[in-house]
């Protein structure tokens, strides 16, 4: 049986450092909305920016943040996840994407494995260790944010049960080409598909670094479906089991994978 997921993935110029504003900046453009999605995507650090005040902004679990996501679950009832930053009592806080039910709860909690050194993010934030992967409509939906995409052995960990893998972020125009580059590589080679969401705009205090956005979902033979270049936008797209079945059924290359030892 071919089963769909209809997925809404919000691209918006994050306002820097302030929750409120986002939250209701989010509250807008859901409102906007003319038909139910199944799952809703918002950036990677949705609610402040991708500040490194990480312990002046965290939060602990079924806070503000989190409230937030069950709040928008509730109202729309569909799924919907993004990152924020978690308080952690052994250090420093995670950037944490959470998943959060129209039955009021968080089903997940992924912490972003690869913090990004290049801006010190590993200097105020903790590394996670594991993977996380739920199941929405039938569909195993694996979590990754931002940095994780240029690290293709964390979406190798679950190829070929992965149905759709989710990175989200604040990635930079000064390197977006990498960003779409390794998103489709990352469909082809996992035979799966992968939506990127990412802000728009203009970030820090300074407000010097620009974003484009370029959201996309590939598919699993690599072709996009892409939201409007640099402007905030709703990106609607819809996902099909079948296409993920055939696609590994007719080409197996997932089967010839080696352990390489040394």
């Amino acid at each position: 049986m071919n089963r769909f997921l209809n997925i809404v993935a919000l691209q918006f110029d994050i306002i820097w450092e302030d929750k409120e504003a986002n939250f209701q900046k989010i509250r807008d453009m859901i409102s906007r909305l003319d038909s139910k999605p199944d799952l809703i995507v918002l950036p990677e650090t949705f609610a402040t920016g991708f500040t490194m005040k990480s312990e002046t902004f965290a939060e602990s679990q079924m806070e503000l943040t989190e409230k937030f996501l069950i709040e928008i679950s509730k109202k729309t009832g569909a799924v919907i996840g993004g990152s924020w930053m978690e308080k952690n009592p052994d250090g420093m806080p995670f950037n944490t994407f959470s998943i959060a039910r129209p039955s009021g709860i968080i089903t997940n909690r992924y912490h972003k494995i690869h913090p990004f050194s290049f801006a010190e993010e590993d200097k105020f934030f903790t590394a996670g260790e594991y993977t996380e992967t739920l199941e929405l409509n039938g569909f195993k939906i694996s979590l990754l944010i931002c940095y994780d995409l240029r690290f293709p052995e964390v979406f190798r960990k679950t190829a070929g049960t992965t149905d759709l893998y989710l990175v989200i972020a604040n990635w930079p125009q000064a390197r977006i080409e990498h960003w779409t580059t390794l998103l489709k590589a990352r469909a082809i080679e996992n035979q799966a598909y992968v939506l990127g969401v990412n802000r728009v705009g203009y970030a820090g205090r300074k407000q010097q670094l620009y974003h484009t956005g370029s959201s996309v979902l590939f598919d699993p033979y690599g072709s996009g479906e892409f939201a409007k270049g640099e402007k905030e936008d709703i990106l609607k797209v819809r996902i099909s089991s079948k296409e993920v079945k055939d696609l590994r059924e007719k080409f197996p290359f997932l089967k010839d994978r080696k352990n390489i030892i040394r």
